[in-house]
C-alpha cells in the first residue's frame, strides 16, 4: 500500500453570491425604532407631549444595545441605538421642562379679580332704616351716609354707641339731626340734603336722624332735648351731645345758607353763632 497520497489541492471556491467569512450581520429592528421615535420625540418636544416617546426611544435603544453584543456580531445597529437614546433623552428632558414652566406659572399667576358691575341709581335714594315720619327726599341723600335710628332698635344711648364706634372705623363724624311729624323746616333741610353745595359740607358725615315724638325722653337723658326742630348736635364717644345748634343759625332752609354754616359746625370752627350751646332744658 502507497503511503504516499496525492496532494488533493485547494478547496474549491464558495458558490457565487456567497459573503466570505458568513452571512452579513442584520440591523437589529429595536434600534431603528429607538432612532425612529427619538426623532420624533424632539420634533414634538415644545408640545408638551416630547416624553410621550422619547422615553420608549430610550428603553428601545437600550433593549437593542444588550440584543446586539449577545448575538456576537450577528446583528447590527449600535450607531442608530445609541443616536435614539441621545434624541430621546433630549426630547424628553424639553418636554417635561415645558410641563413644569406652565404648572409653575399657574401656581404662581394670581388672576385679577373682574371689577363688580354697579347699576345706577334710579329715583330716589331710600333711607337706610326710618321711623313712619322720616322718608327718603325726592332726589335722595346723594352720597351722604345717613342713618334713622327708632326705639324697635334698642336704647338710643346703645344705638348712639354703636354709630359712633362704626363711624370712627369708617373716618365719619356723628351729627345728630331732630326731627317731628309735620315740621316743614325739617323737610326743607332734608330736600336740599342732594344739592351738591350740601354734599361737599356733608362729606365724611354720618347724618343720624331721631323723632322727637318717639325716642323724646332718651334724648333729653343725653342733652338733646330742644323744645323747637330740627337741631344739629355735635356727641362725645358715649353718644351724649357735646355741642349743637339750630336752624335758626342760618336765615332760609336753601343749600346756599345751610352748608356752610354746617360744614364750619362738624370742622368744629362754627365760632359766631345766634345761639350759644347750652345744656338741656
Amino acid at each position: 500500500m502507497n503511503p504516499y497520497q496525492p496532494y488533493p489541492g485547494p478547496p474549491p471556491p464558495p458558490p457565487q453570491g456567497w459573503p466570505v467569512g458568513g452571512p452579513a450581520p442584520t440591523t437589529d429592528t429595536k434600534a431603528v425604532v429607538a432612532l425612529v421615535l427619538g426623532i420624533l420625540s424632539c420634533v414634538v418636544a415644545f408640545c408638551y407631549v416630547g416624553w410621550l416617546v422619547g422615553i420608549p426611544a430610550i428603553i428601545f435603544g437600550a433593549l437593542a444595545h444588550r440584543d446586539i453584543k449577545r448575538s456576537h456580531g450577528l446583528t447590527a445597529g449600535g450607531g442608530m441605538a445609541t443616536a435614539g437614546i441621545v434624541l430621546g433623552s433630549f426630547g424628553t428632558l424639553i418636554g417635561l421642562a415645558v410641563i413644569g414652566f406652565f404648572v409653575f406659572a399657574m401656581l404662581v399667576a394670581k388672576p385679577t379679580p373682574a371689577p363688580v358691575p354697579t347699576m345706577p341709581a334710579l329715583g330716589p335714594t331710600p333711607a337706610p332704616t326710618g321711623t313712619a315720619t322720616v322718608t327718603a327726599p325726592i332726589g335722595g341723600w346723594g352720597t351722604v351716609h345717613v342713618v334713622v335710628l327708632h326705639a324697635t332698635g334698642g336704647t338710643l344711648r346703645s344705638q348712639l354707641e354703636s354709630e359712633m364706634a362704626s363711624a370712627k372705623a369708617s373716618g365719619e363724624t356723628v351729627l345728630v339731626e331732630t326731627t317731628q311729624a309735620g315740621c316743614a323746616p325739617c323737610g326743607e333741610i332734608q330736600r336740599s340734603v342732594s344739592d351738591p353745595a350740601m354734599q361737599a359740607a356733608l362729606t365724611d358725615v354720618e347724618l343720624v336722624l331721631v323723632d322727637i315724638d318717639e325716642l323724646g325722653p332718651q334724648l333729653r337723658a343725653l342733652g338733646m332735648q330742644k323744645p323747637d326742630v330740627p337741631w344739629f348736635f355735635l356727641l362725645n364717644p358715649l353718644g351724649s351731645a357735646v355741642d349743637g345748634i339750630s336752624a335758626d343759625e342760618w336765615d332760609d332752609n336753601v343749600p346756599a345758607r345751610i352748608a356752610p354754616v354746617l360744614s364750619s359746625f362738624v370742622h368744629g370752627a362754627l365760632t359766631k353763632r345766634k345761639h350759644p350751646w347750652g345744656k338741656a332744658i
